[in-house]
């Protein structure tokens, strides 16, 4: 099981990227697989939450990371969003290797790459234990019913991957 990492950033940065919320890692946990997002909830009240969360975590200076932002989750989020997923994007470093991500990083982030997803920032590197932390970027599957990390992996995984099979598989209940 995940810990209940918590960080700043934005519930959904398209929407709102003015001011910084807390984001915690419990506010995706759905034991029975048809949770909503309580009233008042910064992910609008009523909605379903997740079966399963994507966390990319991301620094500002990667290449791999900027075409991930730019071509790869876009178009996955839009599939696979309403369909149970989602993504929340960790910015760990800003423009230099070991420098950490600030708010204005992850404001300029969100807005240059249109970012619809929940979006943090990792200053304390929180979840850099969970990988290989000079990887960038590293994807994660977390399984929302009880919050296991299913799987991890570095660099950018290609859209027809086992690494998508498996976030398909968990999505639909099926591991």
């Amino acid at each position: 099981m995940i810990a209940n990492y918590q960080f700043i950033g934005y519930a959904n940065a398209d929407e709102n990227n003015d001011t910084m919320q807390p984001i915690q890692l419990a506010d995706f946990y759905n034991p029975t697989g048809t949770e909503v997002f309580p009233e008042g909830s910064q992910y609008g009240a009523g909605e379903p939450k997740p079966k399963v969360l994507l966390i990319d975590v991301s620094s500002v200076w990667c290449g791999p990371c900027k075409i991930e932002a730019e071509s790869v989750l876009p178009r996955l989020y839009d599939k696979y969003q309403p369909l149970g997923g989602e993504f929340l994007m960790q910015l760990a470093d800003g423009r230099n290797p070991g420098e950490p991500a600030v708010p204005l990083d992850l404001r300029r982030w969100t807005t240059q790459y249109e970012v619809k997803y929940p979006s943090a920032i990792d200053p304390s590197y929180k979840l850099g234990a969970l990988f290989q932390a000079d990887a960038f970027p590293a994807n994660m599957i977390v399984r929302t019913e009880d919050m296991t990390i299913i799987e991890v992996v570095s660099g950018v995984p290609a859209e027809d991957s086992n690494f998508w099979r498996t976030f398909e598989r968990v999505m639909n209940g099926q591991l």
